[in-house]
């Protein structure tokens, strides 16, 4: 088991909703006897427009559940996203790591990048202030500290992939990802780009 307190200190405000314009951005820390979490949740505050999305997205170890369509009690890296735009859509994608309490804390340290790059790519969709990352992350000493550890994390996830750990559940149907076609079709999405494309790198240049 890890300990991730050290990591808190990369976020101004941790377990705390900070909301900006209509999107309300939560960090979340959770750390038990057997489980973990690090989750960066996006809500957007439903105003009955055509757009609204809701998005989550990080690294953790939980309790077994029943009826689980992935592994709960192994470390995982998961993606919680409904949008809906013309129509509705919602997909929750589980990267199970196998054999990986070796490594665990530097897939945090890598997650911890991967959330600051998934919030500056949000707020320049969404055309928000810039001002407001670093009220949300601690951008520079992310990108000075932590980003040798991205690709490690990067690498744990392609591995994934090419073992079939890789599985995306949308609307209560689970699906193995094991080809190139349904990594594009599942996880083609522009909020994901920062974890989408680099892993897309890797498989077309390894299939």
């Amino acid at each position: 088991m890890i300990d991730i307190s050290s990591l808190e200190q990369y976020f101004p405000k941790i377990n705390t909703p900070l909301t900006f314009d209509k999107y309300t951005f939560t960090i979340s820390f959770k750390q038990d006897e057997n489980i973990f979490l690090i989750n960066l949740h996006i809500k957007q505050q439903d105003t009955k427009e055509n757009h609204l999305i809701k998005f989550r997205f990080g690294l953790g170890k939980d309790k077994p559940q029943k009826e689980a369509i992935h592994d709960t009690d192994k470390p995982h890296f998961e993606i919680d996203i409904y949008k809906r735009e013309e129509t509705a859509s919602s997909k929750t994608v589980y990267f199970t790591f196998q054999n990986s309490d070796d490594k665990l804390l530097d897939y945090a340290k890598g997650t911890i990048v991967l959330i600051d790059k998934i919030i500056k790519l949000f707020i320049i969709h969404q055309k928000l202030d810039k001002y407001i990352i670093n009220k949300i992350v601690y951008d520079e000493a992310i990108s000075e500290e932590l980003s040798e550890f991205e690709p490690v994390l990067l690498d744990a996830l392609y591995e994934c992939y090419t073992h079939s750990d890789l599985i995306v559940r949308e609307e209560g149907q689970p699906v193995t990802i094991r080809t190139l076609h349904n990594f594009k079709r599942y996880l083609n999405i522009k909020e994901l780009e920062p974890l989408f494309l680099p892993l897309l790198d890797k498989i077309e240049k390894n299939k």
